[in-house]
């Protein structure tokens, strides 16, 4: 009977322990299955940190005249921006690493749309004066510039400021032209002075008889004349040197070192030369004057 006894016992115990055994093996397993996750989800994590962060390219915003060529204007045919400023801006935007967008605007308003950051730059033939280095910043000099008088070609040739008197006289509004206009009346020669909202207005005027001349930039009259010079000739020499750069609201300095590395890295590298030969069909990028010489 002891026998008995004992042989049961051992069975019972046998079973129990693989029961046991049984019991415990799911538990290694979902032990090892929580360790590999554990070290997966660390490797995703650690992959996901390792991963550089998209850095977003800088755009800047450039105000403008529109209606200004060769400088900047509209396409007839495609109605596209184009001019000289427009090619200057894509490859200024190129060296720095920026993408260029444009913001047409009057003339008229365009200092203070910088001022108060509807763009961040004026890239629209800007001549550069001590009034307006004082209240913004202004980029180094990339294209020579200064005042002229446009004759009409078949009408009489002034030569000088005195040859105005009595004359009708046309500037785009709030240009350096149209400020230098005001000061010779104010100094005493009697000029009937005309404002255009835009140039090609005023030369519209003079190719029409209802100006007799019109005291502009001499790089846009040397291009009106290229374009039409049985209608235009520019009569008188430089009356101001007022070399054009970009113009940027004032304290904007990190701009501002981007614009002249830009700049200079063009000229040296002969881009701005080749878009000056391109757009004026003479170089006026290299060897500018830089001291500046304006009437106000």
């Amino acid at each position: 009977m002891k026998k008995i006894l004992a042989i049961i016992l051992m069975v019972v115990l046998a079973l129990g322990m693989t029961a046991c055994a049984s019991s415990e093996k799911p538990v290694a397993e979902a032990s090892d299955s929580k360790a590999v996750e554990e070290s997966t989800s660390g490797t995703d994590s650690n992959e996901a940190e390792a991963q550089p962060e998209a850095t977003e390219k800088l755009v800047i915003k450039v105000g403008l005249d529109d209606a200004y060529p060769p400088f900047e204007y509209h396409d007839e045919a495609t109605n596209n921006l184009i001019g000289f400023d427009i090619d200057f801006t894509q490859a200024l935007g190129e060296e720095i690493g920026a993408e260029i967008e444009y913001v047409s605007t009057a003339w008229d308003g365009i200092f203070n749309g910088v001022n108060t950051g509807q763009y961040d730059m004026i890239v629209s033939c800007v001549s550069i004066t001590p009034a307006r280095i004082e209240e913004f910043e202004m980029s180094n000099p990339y294209l020579a510039n200064g005042i002229v008088i446009v004759s009409a070609a078949d009408g009489e040739q002034a030569t000088s400021i005195e040859q105005l008197a009595g004359k009708k006289v046309g500037v785009q509004l709030e240009t350096t032209a149209d400020i230098a206009a005001k000061k010779f009346i104010d100094q005493g020669t009697d000029i009937q002075l005309l404002q255009f909202d835009s140039v090609m207005e005023a030369f519209a005027a003079l190719k029409g008889g209802s100006i007799e001349y019109i005291m502009v930039d001499s790089s846009v009259g040397g291009f009106y004349i290229s374009n039409d010079s049985e209608s235009f000739n520019i009569s008188s020499g430089l009356l101001s040197n007022e070399p054009i750069g970009v113009c940027m609201a004032k304290g904007n300095t990190e701009l501002s070192e981007k614009v002249n590395a830009g700049i200079k890295a063009l000229q040296e590298n002969g881009k701005m030369t080749e878009l000056s030969q391109k757009w004026f069909s003479a170089d006026f990028a290299t060897n500018i004057d830089s001291e500046i010489k304006v009437i106000e």
